[in-house]
């Protein structure tokens, strides 16, 4: 973000006039510049349109209603008071809601309701170009929500635009053409220093804290009520990549933990809060043989991450520290917003027993005092105090084996008693409705039982990479056993095996529910071999993209600078840190210098003017006309008056430039000179 920051202040410090004062001169290409800026001011509204708040859109869609038309009709500007009062209120507003929305979506919905206001009254140079001041710092908002390589292409897209805008104003001809050069001259100036900043700035914490999504595809929630979990399995959202090192893990391990539910209210399961200090042994023998991964997590907003069991975490999130528990979950410090990589070791071959006494296992026999009443009655007939755990465990899972039950990724309402309604009424419904009849019978026959959340399966992208979606979205559950330790029941296998071995879309029922749900989603496309090819292709791509960038955390910064500089000394470091900020400050510094001004430019700058005199009354000059072919070609328009007195500039001009002494007069002389002149050429225009 720092590094797109730099190219934003290079591209307006570029963008000539300088950018420290709004300068009144001539807008060239108005209606170009114009157009454009709405265009990406459209583009950056609906990329980051979730922060809005929405009295903020609709301030945004009038605002690029009335400047559409100020476009097309060109209008005279608003009046400043107006929009002086507009800004008062809207930032009134702003500051009212601040503590609800938190500090970086207030910030953003500050930018955007500036770039709402500014759009209003494009007149000068300046407006122009702090709308487009706005616009980038937008678009560096926008990499804050959105890092995949799709969104940085489309990112870098409005930031050429908004290049070509800055050029547009200040340039005569009208042409692609013409605004790529310039466009592609600024960029190549800009690049070099942004990846410089990339490379040695500091890998620091961010300085705000990250608003919380509410939205549903953020994924799985620390609170589950049967059905809950189908909605994911209609989204084909990324939720995160794992690349492994040795040979990928058999369908039936992978098994993707993230949160353990175990306490019940009869409807809903959630995490309780009661045992969560834990003291477990120091030292842990691990059997089998264990799966390296690295794991790239897309942003969630919450602090659960995913692994295999059990995981044994080898490299840590490069901006927080990752925790693990008893309940062998790996959770953040704070929720993860952006996307981070973590590396992990996970003995899947390893019975989940190694805390066996140091867990307190009455916490998962929790039942509700009421509810559910026919489940109540038939685990009582059907378990008896003489049975083993395991033949408890069997007799409740042959439940799902008989009875005609069905799974479904759009199951009916079950709200009253959702556990009774699911087994003795419509004995259909998604993973979670299996998990919580299993786990609550399981408890009601005195077996410690709880519900993990997470994901099973996922697609093999390539030889050594999975990609896991929301719709691999499942929940499962885990019993106790004395000499087991915590046991994976998968009651959703009973009933649909291809859901575990094949994934959620190998029936055919999946299928079409998904594709009803989800008509647009590209794992539509699986069926069909070249765009399947093209769809793993851009997966591929895009997975390579995230690596390179996520995994240049601080420790491989540390690693590139020591290539560098060798074993160098932290504060030696901190010189040539401070050197090479200082080497790109001189570098931006030189483009302030102002260029000395070339010899005769005084002249110049008055010949301009005259010409400027005729173009207001349409006697435009031709391209590489001199003065005197000019003069001699518009004679026949002009009164006698004033064609005596162009002559007569024209003549003694000539005459001073290339008819004078060695040392000729200075030029104010001559100007002060022909003044009565051009204003005898003015007064013809006037009394016309």
């Amino acid at each position: 973000m720092v590094a797109l920051i730099m190219v934003s202040i290079m591209a307006l410090m570029l963008a000539k006039p300088g950018y420290r004062k709004m300068q009144k001169i001539k807008v060239y290409n108005r209606k170009i510049a114009s157009l454009t800026i709405l265009g990406t001011f459209a583009a950056l509204i609906l990329s980051l349109i979730e922060p809005l708040m929405g009295w903020v859109l609709v301030l945004c869609a009038c605002s690029f209603c009335i400047t559409l038309y100020k476009s097309i009709a060109y209008s005279s500007p608003l009046k400043n008071s107006v929009l002086n009062l507009l800004a008062l209120l809207c930032i009134s507003i702003l500051i009212w809601l601040a503590a609800d929305y938190g500090l970086l979506n207030t910030m953003i919905n500050l930018l955007v309701v500036a770039c709402c206001l500014k759009i209003l009254n494009l007149h000068h140079t300046g407006d122009y170009q702090m709308v487009a001041s706005i616009q980038l710092f937008l678009v560096a908002c926008g990499l804050i929500f959105h890092q995949s390589l799709l969104n940085s292409l489309f990112y870098a897209f409005l930031i050429i635009l908004i290049f070509c805008v800055l050029h547009a104003i200040k340039i005569k001809e009208t042409g692609l053409k013409t605004y790529s050069k310039h466009t592609v001259i600024l960029l190549l100036q800009a690049i070099p220093v942004a990846a410089l900043l990339f490379f040695v700035t500091p890998k620091l914490s961010p300085l705000w804290q990250m608003p919380v999504n509410q939205s549903n595809k953020t994924g799985l929630s620390e609170k589950m009520t049967p059905g809950d979990i189908a909605h994911l399995a209609k989204s084909d959202e990324l939720v995160f990549r794992a690349e492994f090192t040795g040979p990928l893990p058999s369908p039936q391990q992978r098994y993707w933990r993230a949160i353990v539910l175990d306490e019940f209210d009869g409807k809903s399961w959630s995490i309780s809060n009661t045992n969560k200090s834990f003291d477990g042994p120091q030292m842990i023998e691990f059997k089998g043989q264990a799966l390296d991964y690295v794991v790239i997590a897309q942003p969630t907003s919450t602090k659960w991450l995913y692994s295999l069991d059990i995981p044994i975490l080898i490299q840590g999130l490069s901006m927080q520290t990752i925790l693990t528990n008893q309940q062998f979950q790996l959770t953040g410090r704070t929720p993860l917003y952006t996307q981070g990589l973590y590396a992990v070791k996970s003995f899947v071959e390893q019975p989940l027993n190694i805390y066996k006494g140091y867990e307190n296992l009455s916490q998962y026999l929790q039942i509700p005092s009421s509810g559910n009443p026919e489940t109540v009655e038939f685990v009582s007939e059907n378990i008896n105090t003489s049975m083993t755990t395991q033949e408890k465990i069997d007799k409740l899972k042959a439940t799902f084996s008989y009875g005609d039950f069905r799974y479904t990724l759009s199951p009916p309402l079950m709200q009253s008693a959702p556990i009774d309604e699911f087994l003795f009424e419509k004995k259909a419904g998604f993973c979670s409705h299996y998990a919580s009849a299993l786990t609550y019978m399981l408890r009601l026959a005195n077996v410690p039982a709880r519900i993990v959340t997470g994901y099973q399966g996922g697609e093999v992208q390539s030889g050594n990479v999975i990609s896991v979606h929301q719709f691999d979205a499942h929940a499962w559950v885990e019993a106790w056993e004395d000499d087991k330790g915590w046991m994976r029941i998968d009651p959703t296998a009973i009933v649909a095996p291809n859901r575990v071995l094949s994934g959620l879309l190998s029936m055919v029922q999946n299928r079409q529910e998904f594709r009803q749900q989800s008509p647009f989603s590209l794992t539509n496309l699986k069926e069909y071999a070249v765009f399947n090819q093209l769809r793993l292709l851009m997966a591929n791509i895009d997975h390579t993209w995230d690596q390179s960038i996520l995994s240049y955390n601080q420790e491989r910064q540390k690693s590139l600078l020591k290539k560098i500089f060798g074993n160098m000394k932290a504060e030696s470091f901190s010189y040539a840190l401070i050197g090479s900020f200082v080497i790109i400050g001189l570098f931006i510094s030189l483009l302030f210098i102002p260029k000395r001004k070339a010899k005769g430019s005084d002249e110049m700058e008055w010949i301009d003017k005259l010409f400027q005199l005729f173009e207001k009354q349409k006697l435009s000059r031709i391209e590489n006309e001199t003065l005197q072919q000019f003069s001699q070609r518009i004679q026949p328009q002009l009164t006698p008056q004033a064609s005596n007195a162009l002559g007569f500039i024209v003549k003694e001009y000539y005459e001073w430039k290339y008819t004078g002494l060695q040392q000729p007069a200075p030029f104010k002389i001559l100007k002060n000179r022909l003044y009565k002149h051009i204003v005898m050429v003015q007064s013809q225009f006037t009394n016309k």
